[in-house]
């Protein structure tokens, strides 16, 4: 797998790289929410007087507060910065962990056979067996509400539909030729999942990583919607969007803005997601 040769093909795709562009731009956000940030995300004002009159938040937008502010005078702006920060370090993480845990099931799994497969792809089963956002809030709840619970909520989620991919690669790369010739030169079984097998399956590891990470930032933004991922007055996309629902008649830039800003990370990453997939089929040249 070459990254130099991925990032070119991507170049030739206008759509693609713009996607790449936005992405590294949120990426950018999070690394230096601080500096970017123009107010305190923490910081409330429910009141001011403006013109000897006085009004109260959620105040609309204006030189001040760029996205207009929350219920609380909250710089909307300045949250959605940190959103974004919780956001992609959740998704990030998350899916990562999910990603180790599910790719380490599908190479014992796929490679041992038998007994050890079965049990554990029934396992596997009952996982998948059950709604994934349903999961994900009854993992939350049983462990409270907070980031860490959120993170294990997606790995949860997200491990088995990892571990069935990975596995149906190593079945079909262990029954080659240059496996049971290293097999026949009595090399141990690490040796031979780590030297000769993951490689190979690296690039249906990079895609599922790359197709996962939307997933795994709309699980937090929806469990945040519900109250059950992080938790007030830490600033999250999905917080933020479910508080403004009650202000939608007078206060529309409270949930739209920051529902925008989730939706075009969620949108660049999967159009990303979805060239990477391109230049790893098999018809690519």
């Amino acid at each position: 797998m070459n990254l130099k040769t991925i990032f070119t093909y991507i170049k030739k795709e206008p759509l693609a790289f713009l996607a790449l562009l936005i992405v590294i731009l949120y990426i950018i956000i999070a690394l230096f929410a601080p500096l970017i940030a123009t107010h305190d995300p923490l910081s409330t004002k429910t009141s001011m007087t403006v013109d000897g009159e006085k009004i109260y938040a959620p105040y609309p937008p204006s030189k001040m507060h760029w996205f207009g502010t929350d219920q609380l005078g909250r710089d909307i702006f300045s949250r959605i910065i940190y959103g974004i920060r919780i956001s992609l370090f959740v998704g990030i993480v998350a899916r990562g962990l999910s990603m180790l845990l599910g790719v380490f099931i599908g190479l014992i799994t796929g490679f041992s056979g038998g007994l050890i497969d079965n049990i554990i792809m029934r396992i596997t089963d009952v996982f998948m067996s059950v709604p994934a956002i349903l999961l994900a809030m009854i993992v939350t709840l049983i462990f409270s509400p907070s980031l860490t619970s959120v993170i294990l909520a997606i790995v949860v989620v997200g491990w088995p539909d990892v571990a069935r991919l990975v596995r149906s690669q190593v079945m079909s790369i262990k029954n080659n030729d240059y496996v049971e010739a290293v097999e026949a030169l009595g090399a141990n079984k690490s040796r031979i999942l780590l030297k000769h097998i993951l490689p190979n399956c690296m690039g249906i590891i990079v895609v599922s990583f790359s197709m996962g990470i939307p997933g795994a930032v709309m699980y937090e933004a929806g469990l945040s919607f519900f109250g059950l991922g992080i938790q007030p007055p830490s600033p999250s996309l999905g917080s933020i969007i479910s508080n403004g629902r009650g202000y939608m008649m007078f206060a529309p830039w409270y949930s739209i803005l920051p529902g925008i800003v989730l939706a075009l990370f969620v949108l660049s990453v999967n159009i990303l997601g979805d060239t990477v997939i391109d230049y790893f089929d098999p018809s690519y040249k």
